[in-house]
């Protein structure tokens, strides 16, 4: 058969379709991979650096691969992706309990190199394997525009409709035959014929892949530190760091789109020094962000947040993602050889520079330098390879003078949460909220961690201490207190013999030292994620006993899922006090599979003890956590230890209920009854976590109170 010359339009709708496809895998697979290794920092980095150097690997394999038919050998690229993507949960399964049982980084990289490096080098040979039907390496830069605009669809489709309608596995199953739909036409567009196209100058190689490598470190560095900022800025929802990722995703298509049109010898070295530049000016709005965010509510209302989110990311990116697409689609234009070996090589240094930057800044650079210093690490790193490059010294000079007038950060803006608390202003004017922030906090450290902002201050008028997470207040001396006592007290006194314990979350420790507290208590495991929670919860000690400090006590720094999954000795009571079941995360401790793994570790006649709260979430919601928890709990009595706020679930066989500080608000009847025909929230339906984000700006506490009644009254 005659190769047949392949139209760009059709071409454009099969990469179109590819990122989807490929964004929807990654999503999903990181998904998979947090609920088996946990959420921790370094778990995080090193699958997203597996992942993407898969990518990198195979943008550089597949440039250099020998291809006689473009249109065949991208269809088998396809098609094979696909298929892995319908066996990976089979796979994962069979080797969670090899997992479980040989603990270590080294089982991790293993483990992802083994699942997702397969599909991730095929995605990542994609486009230098089609390029080489394309004679224009302007054309390239599009089918590249457009892959990235595929993936902006994929990942806001996920949260937003994939997950809700299909569930994780329905998800990925779309996206596989989404895959194989697009190997189908691929082949029967075929064959193509392979175009020489003819080699720029060998001496212009050096100069792209150093433009385009820069690029990409600081991209994805930023990229890293805009995904912190949106989590104190919009909260850390799955709707938000979709918005972000989307935001990210689209400036870069749109800058390779533009960067095709553009010509001319600084062009490249222009566009990165561009980057640093708006990266910078994007910057100097991070200081009234917050209140922009208030003003944009009050006009919009919770039903706008989406719009609110997506906005407030493109402002504070500041156009970096643009330059950086357009030094992508340069780079593509001035790289030597042909144009499959050419796309290869820039493929596979972008993506690969972009892992390191990814890893160095979630691991080090984030929690050293901060949000600020990271951005201005970026930028001027971009404005010294612009200079060296084109040799343009005046981007050094617009970065440094940028870095100087950029305005300091107001940590209180961010620390107490604007995005969480601005329904409760009845003036969101930016002075109202600039008072609010400053009357009664105190701020006394603010520090970001590697997984998590974490703020502390102390009211000089009251004296209350409070610790904050990304923004969301989750402890403090004041009117939590009563949950944070009777967390540990209730479960402990509801068992025969509480010799061990486990209590998940520290933050300020009142809750450690209570089950430290009660007669009986042998042994005390603490979970904890963030390191700089556990620095943070020092500034409680002269309420919470020094938990720490107890030789009863023991603290892992790691994933509560992954702790419990882990055989050992079996716990007499477990406490679990995350935050709020719809912050990303911290909802896989919400979901049927985590509590079954603390049934699992739990001791015959232990209890298991879950807050949850029922101010800002919807009563469905609320439903179906219960019904999730007395799934694996059948004889669970439900506590309100602050009324129209907090309650604690305690589950387990033959409790005592007699003698407690506080009765019980529901028996096991009624909190049956409250869960009653519910769906169930589970790691393949995460209901909640895709739900309750769109809640927490709602007077909700009202309602879930009556169906409390109602559940009592019988």
């Amino acid at each position: 058969m005659r190769p047949a010359t392949p139209t760009l339009r059709a071409l454009l709708v099969l990469m179109v379709a590819s990122g989807a496809a490929a964004l929807s895998y990654e999503v999903l697979w990181m998904r998979r991979f947090a609920l088996l290794f946990g959420g921790g920092a370094v778990a995080v980095t090193l699958t997203v650096a597996t992942l993407f150097g898969g990518l990198g690997l195979g943008g550089l394999l597949g440039g250099r691969a020998r291809v006689r038919d473009p249109a065949r050998a991208y269809a088998r690229l396809e098609g094979g992706a696909a298929a892995w993507a319908v066996a990976m949960p089979w796979m994962l399964t069979a080797l969670t309990p090899w997992v479980r049982a040989n603990e270590g980084l080294g089982v991790q990289a293993a483990v992802v190199a083994a699942l997702a490096g397969p599909p991730a080098v095929a995605l990542g040979a994609t486009l230098p394997v089609l390029a080489r039907s394309l004679d224009r390496r302007e054309a390239v830069a599009s089918l590249y525009a457009a892959n990235t605009t595929g993936a902006v669809a994929g990942v806001l489709a996920v949260p937003a409709v994939l997950l809700p309608l299909l569930g994780v596995r329905g998800a990925e199953l779309l996206a596989a035959g989404t895959g194989g739909l697009i190997a189908l036409v691929a082949w029967r567009l075929g064959p193509f014929p392979v175009v020489d196209a003819p080699p720029t100058e060998a001496r212009a190689r050096r100069r792209p892949l150093i433009a385009v490598g820069l690029a990409g470190l600081a991209a994805m560095a930023l990229e890293v530190a805009w995904t912190r900022l949106a989590a104190v800025l919009l909260g850390p929802s799955i709707h938000a760091f979709a918005w972000v990722l989307a935001v990210f995703l689209a400036g870069i298509a749109l800058g390779a789109g533009l960067g095709r049109r553009l010509t001319g010898p600084r062009v490249l070295s222009g566009a990165l020094g561009a980057m640093g530049v708006l990266a910078l000016i994007g910057a100097q709005a991070y200081g009234q962000a917050p209140l922009w965010l208030a003003g944009l509510y009050g006009r919009l209302g919770p039903s706008g947040m989406g719009l609110v989110e997506a906005s407030l990311a493109a402002v504070t990116m500041g156009g970096a993602p643009v330059a950086s697409g357009v030094v992508f689609a340069r780079a593509l234009a001035e790289a030597g050889g042909g144009a499959g070996r050419a796309t290869g090589r820039v493929y596979s240094v972008n993506t690969l520079a972009g892992v390191v930057g990814s890893a160095a800044t979630g691991l080090w650079l984030l929690p050293w330098l901060g949000v600020q210093g990271v951005v201005a690490l970026a930028a001027t790193l971009c404005a010294a390879g612009a200079a060296l490059l084109g040799r343009q010294p005046t981007w050094i000079l617009a970065c440094a003078v940028l870095v100087y007038v950029a305005p300091d950060w107001d940590g209180k803006l961010y620390a107490v949460g604007v995005y969480n608390r601005v329904s409760d202003l009845g003036d969101r004017s930016p002075e109202a909220v600039r008072a609010f922030a400053e009357e009664g906090w105190g701020l006394v450290s603010y520090a970001d961690g590697r997984t998590a902002a974490v703020a502390v201050g102390r009211s000089e008028r009251t004296g209350n201490v409070w610790l904050s997470i990304n923004g969301k207040v989750d402890a403090s001396t004041g009117e939590d207190m009563p949950t944070q006592v009777l967390s540990g007290q209730l479960p402990v006194r509801m068992v025969r013999d509480p010799a061990r314990a486990l209590v998940v979350g520290l933050a300020s420790g009142v809750t450690a030292g209570a089950v430290l507290d009660e007669p009986g208590v042998e042994a005390l495991t603490v979970v904890e994620l963030e390191e700089e929670v556990v620095a943070a919860s020092h500034h409680f000690d002269h309420v919470n006993g020094r938990p720490l400090e107890d030789p009863r006590t023991t603290l892992l720094v790691r994933d509560a899922r992954a702790v419990l999954a882990q055989d050992g000795p079996p716990f007499d009571v477990i406490v679990s006090e995350p935050s709020n079941p719809w912050i990303t995360g911290v909802s896989n401790l919400f979901t049927l599979e985590y509590w079954q793994l603390g049934r699992a570790r739990l001791a015959p006649g232990g209890a298991f003890c879950q807050w949850v709260q029922i101010y800002g979430l919807h009563p469905d919601h609320l439903r179906s956590l219960v019904a999730t928890f007395t799934q694996v709990f059948p004889e669970a009595w439900l506590f309100e230890p602050i009324p129209g706020a907090d309650l604690l679930l305690i589950g387990g066989e033959g409790l005592s209920v007699d003698d407690l500080p506080l009765g019980p608000r529901l028996d096991p009847a009624g909190v049956r009854r409250l869960g009653l025909g519910a769906p169930l929230n589970t790691d393949d339906h995460p209901r909640v976590e895709l739900g309750a984000p769109r809640s927490i700006h709602l007077a909700t506490a009202e309602a879930n109170e009556a169906l409390l009644d109602w559940a009592a009254g019988g």
